[in-house]
């Protein structure tokens, strides 16, 4: 192992000299404003220099109405062309708390600033960092080779207390420049811990990526302790219920064996992680061996899947915190879930099936996504193989792989119904560039909200992979009928929107516009629909999120269609949380809450009268309750899936869409993508589960998967549960604790507010279910 470095090492000289262009260094005065009011002061100090004796101090009071929401200033270089550099890198030390905003953009002499390059981050509590920035990905209206303002603010700053130091322009290989001024350690020292006076690296660690530093060397340390030699490379595993960044802390376990467990019919995935040792890791593949059990039988290699996790760069602070659970002595279960503001920064969720190696650089740990599909008549029992890492400069690294296959089956589709939009679309921010550019693209077939249609029947498998049959809630004319009917041949066709309906107008003639607008295009659905036999897989929804005042329009709306459209339930998430029972809906079939809505005491009073409750997701629920966005843990989306769907009994799901793309092309380089996080307005990942690879061909993200597993674990449920009720002898300890698993255990799920973050918990919850099923008689 390394050996760690003092601070004071680091401080006073035994980083190398890095060759790169200070654009400033607040030595000499003029190179910044000086501001001085109530609110907040910018001028140079003789404190905190990381580069000679001076830096720049900006602080701020913390804000309130009435108070500036955006201080901010401008600095103006002097070299103005900045197309050979790659990258900018401003030395920061904050004295406060840390988790403030600081943004810029570097713009033009001319024209609104907010023309410029943008970037933000979150400040670190109590410390030095770097705060590095991209030139890349330069907006239309801005010129690399014309920069004139570097434009700096806070954004209604609380905890503002900042030093800036020598900012510089680094050339692509240049490495980030180090501190060179003993001021630092003067100065600095005083605030850290004994932890942060231990750099484990040759930079000075900031909170972020000392973190990841720590949990670096800790994983190679007990990789090294089962024999591995970390000097080339680590290999270790983690649950694909977690999230591993890249560049940030992460918990990995050291690669001894790789076991899975699943049922024919199922998916089921691990992760495999690699890290590098000395020396970068070049062309690194993962690859398996066919397994076999005892007598001979094969479980083929065809059927693991290993593929390249990507991740997405998130620069904008999110309108939404995530949660954690957190260990609480005096809660039920040992813990509470509490939130944070989720960091910015390379994050895992694209699988980049369409690439087979890579290289790792520096202290990276790499995802390998193992996904394992168990053929519908594999035999059960317990096959054995081998995982081999390779990497074209080091040795290769074979892991022991088991797979356990029960002996029984989850179905072909979902065992839950779903209703999930799955229709390609942008959603720019208005006055954006990228607004104007997406309206230029709209007829370029590269486009990716047009590249997915000469792959649909790809597609529609893809989605059925994942229990989800293309559909839209919003249209009544984007069926793709070819793909139905593939879907409906192999026994994996859900539920589909016949198309969608609004409620009446109080117009005079109001139902004959009504009809006039409405139905011409639906009945000509329903006459394809008969004529292909889908008429068993139909719903009607409309009317999505409606108000009180308009029950009495939605219900003539209704009434109308049960006449054209018999049998075809009518559906929507209108806001009537008595589910029909006693409103003006009462003639509604199906009613959606979102997810904090849905009372299963309700529910079932409105099942008695002959209705079904679903439940759903959108851009809320926020934290605590569970939620799929990229920063979300990714256990919470198979939890709303499994556990909870388990104990609160919905009768379906329903989500908005799956395929918001803001982007120009499809995903072209890994693992670091360059696809854009952004879906609805400012939310990460929001209406956005699917990503698109080269040639418009399909890649499922993290969250995709987690939602499908989730619902295997809620199959597994109904299987048990299936047993339970042929049980000739219900007071069996058999059935006792078959019921008890059904009812979801405390450690998997308090409540729908209080849920683990642990993938143990939820995998001992899920095998123990299989145990019974497979203990049980058929």
């Amino acid at each position: 192992m390394m050996k760690k470095l003092t601070w004071f090492a680091l401080l006073f000289g035994v980083c190398c000299s890095v060759q790169a262009e200070t654009i400033f260094d607040f030595e000499t005065e003029g190179e910044a404003p000086r501001v001085s009011n109530k609110d907040w002061q910018l001028g140079m100090t003789n404190r905190f220099a990381t580069s000679g004796e001076r830096s720049l101090a900006f602080y701020c009071a913390s804000w309130k109405e009435g108070m500036p929401r955006w201080p901010s200033f401008n600095l103006l270089p002097k070299i103005t062309d900045w197309s050979a550099y790659d990258r900018l890198v401003i030395d920061l030390i904050n004295l406060d708390e840390g988790g403030d905003f600081l943004g810029t953009f570097i713009a033009e002499k001319e024209g609104r600033i907010q023309n410029g390059l943008s970037a933000s981050t979150v400040l670190p509590g109590r410390g030095y960092f770097q705060w590095v920035i991209p030139l890349k990905n330069w907006p239309k209206t801005a010129d690399p080779k014309q920069v004139a303002r570097l434009h700096l603010y806070a954004s209604e700053p609380i905890h503002f207390q900042l030093h800036l130091d020598r900012i510089t322009l680094l050339k692509r290989g240049e490495p980030l420049p180090q501190p060179n001024s003993p001021a630092i350690g003067r100065d600095l020292l005083p605030l850290m811990t004994e932890t942060v006076r231990n750099a484990l690296d040759q930079k000075v660690a900031f909170a972020a990526e000392r973190a990841h530093l720590e949990s670096y060397w800790q994983f190679r340390e007990a990789c090294s302790r089962i024999g591995m030699d970390t000097s080339k490379m680590s290999v270790g595993t983690a649950s694909t219920m977690v999230k591993i960044r890249p560049r940030s802390q992460f918990t990995a376990t050291p690669a001894k064996e790789v076991s899975i467990r699943l049922a024919r019919n199922e998916r089921e995935g691990i992760q495999l992680l690699v890290a590098p040792g000395d020396t970068d890791l070049a062309g690194v593949t993962v690859t398996a061996t066919d397994l076999t059990r005892e007598d001979g039988t094969v479980f083929p290699a065809a059927q693991v899947k290993c593929a390249l996790t990507g991740y997405v760069y998130i620069t904008n602070k999110p309108p939404y915190q995530v949660g954690y659970a957190t260990p609480s002595p005096n809660a039920p279960a040992g813990y509470r879930r509490e939130k944070r503001p989720p960091e910015l920064g390379w994050w895992p969720d694209p699988i980049l099936d369409y690439m087979d190696s890579t290289d790792i650089k520096g202290r990276d740990v790499q995802s390998f996504w193992i996904r394992v599909t168990c053929p519908e008549n594999q035999l059960a029992g317990l096959y054995k193989g081998v995982l081999t890492v390779a990497a074209k400069n080091a040795p290769a690294v074979k892991v022991p792989f088991r797979i356990r296959v029960n002996g029984f089956a989850v179905p072909k589709k979902s065992p839950l119904p779903l209703a999930i939009t799955f229709w390609p679309e942008v959603n720019p921010l208005a006055n954006t560039p990228w607004q104007k550019e997406a309206r230029e693209l709209v007829n370029d077939p590269a486009f990716p909200i047009n590249a997915w249609k000469p792959n649909r029947i790809a597609w529609g498998d893809f989605l059925a992979d994942y229990y989800i049959t293309m559909d839209s809630l919003y249209a009544k004319t984007r069926h793709q009928w070819d793909v139905l009917s593939h879907l409906k041949e192999q026994g994996r066709l859900g539920l589909f929107n016949l198309g969608y309906w609004s409620y009446f107008g109080n117009e005079e003639n109001a139902e004959a516009k009504w009809r006039e607008r409405e139905l011409p295009q639906l009945k000509k659905n329903w006459e394809k629909a008969k004529s292909l036999g889908l008429t068993d897989h139909l719903y009607l929804y409309g009317c999505d999120e409606i108000s009180k005042e308009y029950f009495p329009n939605i219900r003539k709306a209704v009434e109308s269609l049960k006449e054209e459209f018999p049998g075809v339930p009518i559906f929507t998430t209108a806001y009537d949380h008595e589910f029909g029972v006693g409103t003006e809906l009462g003639c509604m079939d199906w009613f959606t809450p979102l997810t904090p809505k849905f009372d299963p005491v309700k529910a079932a009073a409105a099942r008695k009268e002959g209705r079904r409750v679903w439940w759903y997701i959108c851009c809320g629920p926020h934290s605590p309750y569970a939620n799929m966005f990229i920063e979300n843990p990714a256990i919470e989306g198979r939890i709303l899936m499994g556990a909870q769907t388990v104990r609160m009994r919905p009768d379906g799901f329903l989500y908005y869409q799956i395929t918001i793309w803001n982007m120009a092309r499809p995903i072209s380089r890994g693992p670091f993508t360059d696809w854009n996080p952004r879906s609805w307005t400012t939310y990460h990942g929001d209406g956005s589960w699917t990503c698109m690879g080269p040639g418009g061909m399909p890649l499922a993200t993290q969250r995709l998967e987690n939602f499908r597993d989730g619902l295997e674990d809620y199959a597994y449920a109904l299987e048990l549960e299936r047993r339970l009720k042929r049980c000739a002898t219900p007071d069996s300890e058999w059935a006792k604790r078959a019921r008890a698993l059904l009812d979801v255990p405390q450690e998997v799920m308090v409540s729908m507010t209080d849920y683990t973050d642990d993938p143990d918990a939820v995998m001992r919850w899920r095998d123990a279910m299989a145990d019974l099923i497979e203990q049980a008689k058929e």
